[in-house]
């Protein structure tokens, strides 16, 4: 019988390699009728075998360099700190999500318990600020008020020298953002939002299942009868970050090498007349709070071990206003207003350096 071949360039790879079985088997069963010896044969094949093992041999060596070079990247990515702020995210997320499957706040030893022992602040606080970092704000007294700002004017003439600032015209159309102001409408359109759970929420409304998520917060501040609540809350899930962007547009004076905010709060308060100053753990870095509606007294306290070095600051954030700080050496506090009160913060990776 005539077989058909077709042509190399036609032959896909396993026919290839079927061709070549079986022309080695051939060419063994030929060895054997000649009666050759396994030594002989060896012998003969030897040329192809040493090709054979110098091409596994170098197979072998580019998989292993492409592993190392992989591992290599990774940990190189790993070590960057906007990969770090992201990883944070994704695991606070991910711990939220599967809360009402599995509780497992109930382990033993996470019981109680933070990421971070806060039952000594100052510690964590001291890997952040030196006394040497204390004469940064041990002159500030107040926080200055402008208008008509430039990037140097904000970050050169106050931030790099630990001082805060209130710029007072940081939109030159501040009804548009006013127009937005709909926390329903930015919720429901689209479901991943309404879906998503903030990383952290107080309030002193009656919480129902837990964890809660943006759709049910919103619900219980515009569908209650409570005469006096207050309500804040953190995203950390991206989309929600993204979505509530729409309620403060960038700030006319931030320079566009400073990368958006990776975490986002809202403040939102209604007749709530309290002495007790709400405190928010905040990431070291940019911080810009939009006062959209009302006002907000703010009080920044300085961190240890600058709390006899340096001044508390309080102030009031008035609506249309946008505070600025680089927060290395404060701690942010806020009173809800007595009125009705909505204010946004945003946290933003950034090296003063």
């Amino acid at each position: 019988m005539k077989m058909h071949l077709k042509t190399g360039a036609k032959m896909s790879q396993r026919e290839k390699f079927e061709l070549i079985n079986s022309e080695v088997r051939s060419f063994y069963e030929y060895c054997k009728e000649a009666g050759m010896s396994d030594e002989e044969m060896d012998i003969i094949c030897r040329p192809l075998t040493n090709a054979v093992r110098k091409a596994s041999i170098k197979r072998l060596t580019r998989g292993v360099l492409l592993i190392i070079m992989i591992l290599a990247i990774g940990f190189t990515v790993s070590q960057t700190e906007t990969f770090q702020w992201h990883a944070t995210a994704l695991a606070r997320i991910v711990l939220i999500k599967i809360l009402p499957v599995w509780d497992w706040t109930q382990l033993s030893g996470v019981q109680g318990k933070c990421l971070m022992d806060n039952t000594q602040p100052q510690n964590l606080e001291s890997n952040v600020v030196s006394p040497d970092d204390c004469i940064a704000c041990e002159a500030i007294k107040s926080v200055a008020r402008i208008s008509d700002a430039s990037y140097t004017e904000v970050f050169n003439h106050h931030l790099y020298r630990g001082a805060p600032v209130i710029v007072v015209d940081a939109f030159y159309d501040w009804s548009i953002a006013q127009g937005t102001l709909n926390l329903t409408s930015i919720i429901t359109q689209d479901e991943r939002v309404s879906n998503s759970v903030p990383c952290f929420i107080l309030t002193n409304i009656k919480r129902g299942r837990q964890p809660m998520d943006l759709e049910e917060i919103v619900s219980k501040i515009t569908n209650t009868d409570i005469p006096s609540w207050f309500v804040h809350f953190q995203n950390c899930d991206l989309v929600a970050v993204k979505s509530f962007r729409v309620l403060a547009p960038r700030p006319y004076f931030l320079s566009s090498y400073i990368s958006p905010a990776h975490f986002n709060w809202l403040l939102l308060s209604k007749n709530y007349d309290t002495l007790r100053y709400k405190r928010l753990e905040l990431d070291v870095g940019l911080i810009i709070m939009f006062q959209l509606k009302g006002s907000t007294s703010v009080q920044l306290k300085p961190r240890f071990p600058c709390e006899d070095e340096c001044s508390s600051l309080i102030f009031e954030v008035d609506e249309g206003e946008t505070l600025v700080l680089w927060n290395s050496i404060w701690e942010f506090e806020y009173l809800p207003g007595k009125d009705d009160n909505v204010a946004m913060i945003t946290e933003t990776s950034w090296d003063d350096s």
